[in-house]
């Protein structure tokens, strides 16, 4: 069976992550599998060339007006038996490329919980129904096509992140004096970072102990990250409140942590949630979505409202404030439902039960 696992780029986002391990997956299972993109952004290459997995860079896919075409002429070529696009664009583009030639079976991802439906929405589900199957990561997204096109619900399936255990094996933590809080995110308005802001300088008046650091800096820069920066300085937050580049040896951000945070206004299924619990990690988060399905209040972490400033400080305030034994057992429990809910087994076993299922 030979399967195209097709996305936008490989830089390093959450959805490649996803990808490029399910494309590892499938190769260790005999399948031919063969990953492509139109973005020239190697993050995963390597990644990808110790896994023995093949993958190419579509020819004239970047152009926005060449794409559609030459994605149609790449499928042409590699006459798959299955397509797994992830992310929107994708998802649309690969699926007006069954329509054109439609020798291929389909999978489309949702990686998102949408809020509302916007043109473009409308448009891509529209589509969707040359697809063979619809896979969100979420309940929420789950919900939100159920409700809005029933017609589509029966090709649906959630098949949520995985998290590769052994990459990020449970560490035994003892905290700092100045507990280190982590945060992986994009700098952006939906990543709650200026409002994460206001929460940390209202820990630091409190006279808490503690360092943020927040990975998540692309070489180019935003009005938003310009914003962010300056509001860290102009609060006299520098001390407290540090920004980094994106890393692709995350685990090690992971280890050097006490805690772990992600204030986003919306998620989907966050990698980093799912790392962070793997590594042993306590979370505080925003209760939306589906994160209290995996953080559970007082168990392996703390949710709060995101819109919130005081309500992020005072969780975040009252995880700081733990004893050792009940620390002990927040690191515990976030590696013992990792295990539980986010096996990499799980989720192939999900993607080969549709991909196996006869025509």
């Amino acid at each position: 069976m030979k399967i195209l696992c097709f996305t936008d780029c490989l830089g390093a986002g959450g959805a490649q992550r996803q990808l490029v391990g399910l494309a590892s997956m499938l190769h260790q299972k005999g399948m031919d599998v063969k990953v492509c993109y139109y973005h020239d952004m190697p993050f995963y290459n390597g990644f990808l060339d110790e896994k023995g997995v093949r993958h190419e860079l579509i020819p004239h896919a970047d152009s926005h007006f060449k794409r559609i075409p030459a994605v149609i002429r790449f499928f042409h070529r590699e006459k798959p038996d299955w397509v797994i696009a992830y992310q929107e664009t994708p998802s649309t583009v690969a699926a007006i490329a069954k329509i054109c030639c439609g020798r291929f079976r389909l999978i489309v991802s949702e990686r998102t919980t949408m809020q509302q439906l916007l043109f473009k929405d409308r448009m891509r589900f529209l589509l969707y129904r040359r697809a063979d199957a619809i896979v969100p990561n979420s309940y929420s997204q789950e919900r939100f096509i159920s409700k809005n096109y029933p017609n589509l619900s029966g090709k649906t399936a959630v098949i949520t992140n995985y998290v590769d255990l052994e990459m990020f094996p449970f560490t035994k933590h003892e905290r700092k004096e100045k507990p280190v809080i982590a945060v992986a995110a994009s700098i952006w308005e939906i990543k709650n970072t200026l409002n994460f802001i206001d929460a940390a300088k209202r820990l630091k008046s409190a006279g808490i102990r503690f360092e943020i650091r927040w990975y998540g800096l692309f070489p180019t820069t935003t009005p938003y990250v310009e914003a962010c920066i300056r509001k860290v300085d102009e609060n006299g937050l520098n001390d407290v409140f540090r920004f980094f580049p994106k890393t692709n040896d995350i685990a090690s951000v992971y280890r050097e942590a006490d805690y772990f945070c992600l204030p986003s206004l919306h998620e989907g299924t966050p990698n980093v949630i799912c790392e962070a619990m793997s590594s042993g990690l306590p979370v505080a988060c925003s209760n939306v979505c589906d994160n209290g399905i995996y953080v559970r209040e007082g168990v392996n972490g703390f949710l709060f409202n995101p819109s919130d400033s005081e309500e992020m400080s005072e969780t975040i305030s009252r995880m700081l404030s733990v004893s050792d034994a009940e620390y002990a057992n927040l690191c515990s429990n976030s590696r013992r439902l990792a295990e539980e809910l986010l096996s990499g087994d799980v989720f192939l076993n999900k993607y080969l039960k549709i991909i196996n299922k006869p025509l």
